[in-house]
């Protein structure tokens, strides 16, 4: 990737220079990590250790702005904020801490406001950016213009399982403009100053804003968006769009989606359908009686559009690389209806949209490749034979494909560094022809129809799909309130997706019927990014650097300390129980590829010992190799009784842990597998007196092998658990060296979901066995009991289960500032095991039973899943009730769980499956 790897140094120097207008000048130095093996656009800013990472491959409904310059311009402006909490307060304690402690500052700051100010810098330091389009408003719009009145601050900052709310990077950009228009352009380096300084104080960011806005952030939020309803208004009172009336079933309060509507019939559409309630499917709907029934559901699909002919559909699907995370591909599916036959193209390829021709025996698809090397490829559709690969002049990217109706020439939008355009090729003359020069106009797709062409253009502030006549002549089709897209035709009848809060519904328009517009250039006064100057595009600023590339040495790179903390902390322990947290020290190390992760600790227990941690994960080869030493503690010293004699002199304690394994990930359709096999050695120096030898056996060696595989659907925003899955988990221990003390250990756990009752309900089903046999010492059970019973080791267990789990409600209900409640959910379940050679432990002493025994319960649990205090982490909580019997009172316990994500800022949001 040298070449493009210049492009970017390039980019990144060019888009520091311009943010200098934003941010006050400092230094900054930060590793780019740049994946071109995957298939994305996207990046993010992390910390500990402090980095870039960005994922190059264009979208397919991308904007009108270079890739790489709106890439390194976002980011950098995250860059940007990170560097500006280096000061004050969290300077010093950054110096003590490492770089965990500006990841925590950080926290404070919301992410609509990180996220918005990133889009802001990107839409006024260029000529386009997300600020300036409008599929990036038109939810917001939706919302203000259809519904009685905007959600609440805190149902957008959380979210909500009811309703559609737009991400944080919609209404932050707003709220962030917004702010900078009224209240001058240092607000927002003023609060990133006052966090930095006091991150102590309750909430810095509402501190800022009132001291020098008068304003709280809810308070910007209404504000906000009370003026741009205003805007709005006003704006659609001069446009007096056309309400089209859909054809889809009735939505039923539900926010439903319909993408890429093609005509199947005289009276049907096939339709991609989303909503919160099932996972993306392909439907049929029937226009007569406005019915649909459900074809089939595809794997993982983005963006939502396919190809139709000659009763095949074609369309793309990622595919995940087994071992590596940074490398995916996206294949080529087609399905005959009439069949209801699947093939799969292209095993391992990079094509991002395809077009089947009329007659169905060729597509056309749009590769990047990892050099970034764009092309049209042609395949035969039965074989996926390449019939021919045509590069992109200029290298420019393309999108969205289509064959032209007679089959001789093929369309694509195009993305350069001019903007957007629209190029056609010629297969009888090989040659390109442009049919609409690269401009900052939204260009979401275009087809070729009897010499005419149709597109959609969001050139007069809402997309709409406008015809250029073979006369050169354009005119406008669509007059959408929000924003119309993916037409096709059918005879004089032209299929289109129209936007609403609600959700896209399909409608239908009469081409000769159609009033037309005038295509004219505006200047829409309601995007708040048209009130600031932009620079000038003779005016950009240029790079005068020259770079010379100098190869990356793993060897040289192995650790890269980023964070330290003065106390000890087991990393995975402290996620889930910050209780576990000793007096002491940890560092922590991680190299830029993230290959090599290791950490050092040293704690001072409880019981007045000193000790030392240390850990060590490979992971840059096929199997990962994860290595832990912890040395120090009082030594294990067991008895078998009070009389034997006692030690005189022992060495401190240690265990040694080494563990090989392999995880790997595949999918196919609407189903992945994850599949790891592990085998892991654990070495101990325990003292056990052997009583039959009257001596200490010192040390002990453990050895697992482990087999895990998990099969599971795609799930939908809704489900609590997937729909269908499977789940394997086998593990054998033994000890090579201590048979006569210790036996062998085989523990199998599965368990199936399957589908409740009622759409997002869930059953899960579980069956779990263990046997050893032990020798002198028994060892802890693996595999489950019921619940509420506790203290018992079975030597033979067999447990059975079955578990129905519901969501109940989805009240949205808010205390501002400082309770939002997103869900109740609940569960019903009944377990059953039984037990052979059972030892139970109680205060008094042990009780060993030989004989069978069967254990059983029942009960349920009732959660709810909500913030507090505005923290962006779901907290889910609740109780669980389980009986044994009717006459005795329950087992009552606690259920507590966080949503903890990475600190990790500028990643663009994956599609959520809706």
């Amino acid at each position: 990737y040298s070449r493009e790897g210049l492009k970017y140094a390039k980019s990144l120097d060019e888009s520091l220079l311009k943010l200098k207008l934003l941010y006050p000048e400092r230094k900054i130095r930060i590793p780019v990590v740049i994946h071109n093996y995957t298939i994305l656009s996207n990046g993010y800013v992390a910390l500990a250790p402090k980095r870039m990472e960005l994922f190059p491959t264009p979208e397919q409904d991308g904007i009108p702005l270079d890739t790489r310059e709106q890439l390194t311009t976002h980011e950098l402006t995250h860059v940007e904020q990170m560097a500006s909490l280096n000061s004050g307060f969290t300077r010093v304690m950054s110096v003590i801490a490492g770089e965990e402690f500006t990841g925590a500052v950080a926290a404070l700051l919301p992410f609509w406001f990180m996220e918005g100010d990133a889009v802001f810098a990107e839409s006024v330091l260029s000529p386009s950016g997300r600020g300036r389009t409008a599929s990036f408003q038109k939810e917001m719009k939706a919302i203000a213009l259809e519904q009685p009145k905007m959600f609440s601050y805190d149902k957008m900052v959380a979210g909500s399982f009811r309703n559609e709310v737009p991400d944080h990077y919609q209404y932050g950009y707003q709220m962030v403009t917004w702010a900078l228009a009224k209240y001058g352009p240092q607000l927002w380096n003023k609060t990133l100053d006052i966090t930095a300084r006091v991150p102590f104080i309750f909430n810095p960011v509402n501190y800022s804003l009132r001291t020098n806005a008068g304003i709280t952030k809810a308070g910007l939020y209404r504000e906000t968006f009370d003026s741009l309803r205003v805007l709005w208004k006003r704006e659609e009172e001069s446009v007096i769009p056309t309400i089209y009336e859909p054809v889809n079933p009735p939505k039923k309060k539900e926010y439903i989606n319909y993408y890429s509507p093609v005509f199947a019939g005289e009276d049907s559409l096939i339709a991609i359908k989303t909503s919160f309630f099932n996972t993306p499917e392909f439907v049929l709907l029937r226009l007569s009686d406005r019915s649909e029934k459900r074809l089939f559901t595809p794997g993982s699909i983005y963006p939502f559009v396919f190809s139709f002919a000659a009763g095949q559909i074609a369309w793309v699907e990622e595919r995940p690389d087994p071992r590596w995370e940074n490398r995916e591909y996206r294949v080529i599916m087609i399905m005959n209806i009439k069949e209801r036959s699947f093939r799969r193209l292209s095993p391992k390829s990079r094509y991002l949209a395809v077009a089947l021709s009329e007659e169905g025996n060729m597509i056309a698809a749009t590769e990047n490749s990892v050099e970034n090397e764009n092309s049209i490829v042609i395949l035969n559709s039965y074989t996926g034979e390449i019939i021919n690969k045509i590069l992109v002049p200029g290298n420019a990217f393309p999108q969205r494909p289509c064959w032209s109706a007679d089959g001789k020439s093929i369309t694509v939008t195009t993305l350069s560094e001019e903007g957007e355009g629209i190029l056609a090729y010629s297969l009888d003359s090989k040659t390109w022809k442009t049919l609409v020069v690269p401009a900052r106009n939204d260009l979401s797709a275009s087809f070729l129809r009897n010499d005419s062409l149709y597109f959609v253009s969001s050139v007069s502030g809402t997309d709409n799909i406008y015809l250029k006549t073979p006369g050169a002549e354009i005119m406008q089709i669509t007059n959408s309130r929000f924003g119309a897209g993916d037409p096709s035709l059918s005879g004089g009848m032209m299929a289109f997706s129209d936007y609403t809060s609600s959700g896209s519904n399909i409608s239908i328009a009469r081409i000769n019927d159609s009033h037309t517009f005038s295509y004219s250039e505006s200047k829409n006064q309601s995007y708040l990014i048209n009130r600031f100057d932009t620079i000038k595009t003779e005016a950009k600023i240029v790079s005068t650097d020259v770079y010379k590339p100098v190869r990356y040495r793993k060897m040289g790179h192995i650790f890269g300390i980023h964070s330290w903390m003065p106390l000890y902390a087991d990393i995975e322990q402290i996620k889930s129980d910050p209780a576990t947290a000793r007096p002491g020290v940890t560092i922590m190390s991680q190299n830029l590829l993230s290959t090599v992760i290791s950490t050092i600790g040293y704690e001072y227990a409880s019981d007045k010992t000193s000790r030392i941690h240390t850990r060590v994960t490979l992971q840059g080869q096929y199997p990962v190799l994860e290595s832990q030493l912890d040395y120090g503690a009082n030594p294990v010293i067991i008895k078998t009784k009070s009389s034997d004699p006692d030690l005189q002199e022992v060495s401190s304690y240690f265990t040694f842990t080494n563990t090989v394994y392999v995880p790997l990930r595949f999918s196919a359709g609407r189903f992945s597998q994850y599949f790891q096999p592990a085998l892991s050695s654990s070495y101990s120096n325990s003292y056990i007196y052997r009583s039959d030898k009257k001596v200490y056996d010192i040390g002990q060696n453990k050895v697992t092998g482990r087999f895990y595989f998990m099969n599971y659907s795609l799930s939908s925003v809704r489900d609590i658990y997937p729909k269908w899955a499977q789940v394997i988990d086998y593990a054998y221990t033994f000890y090579p060296d201590d048979k006569a003390l210790y036996g062998n250990i085989s523990t199998l756990k599965t368990a199936l979901f399957f589908p409740g009752f009622i759409n997002n309900h869930s059953i899960k089903l579980r069956y779990e066995s263990e046997v050893q046999n032990p020798v002198k010492f028994i060892l802890a059970n693996r595999a489950s009991f019921p619940r509420g019973y506790n203290n018992i080791i079975s030597q033979k267990l067999q447990l059975y289960s079955a578990d129905y789990y519901l969501p109940i409600a989805y009240p949205d209900l808010n205390i501002p500032l400082a309770f939002y409640l997103k869900r109740i959910r609940g569960g019903a379940f009944y377990d059953y095991a039984e037990g052979t050679k059972n030892s139970h432990f109680y205060s008094t002493g042990r009780v060993d039973i030989n004989s069978k025994e069967s254990f059983r319960s029942f009960g349920g649990e009732l959660l709810a899943d909500f913030y507090i205090l505005r923290i962006p982490f779901m907290i889910s909580a609740g109780v669980q009730a389980s009986w044994k019997n009717t006459t005795e009172p329950p087992v009552v316990e606690a259920l507590f769980s966080v949503d903890l994500m990475g600190m990790k800022v500028g990643r663009k949001p994956f599609q959520r499956g809706y």
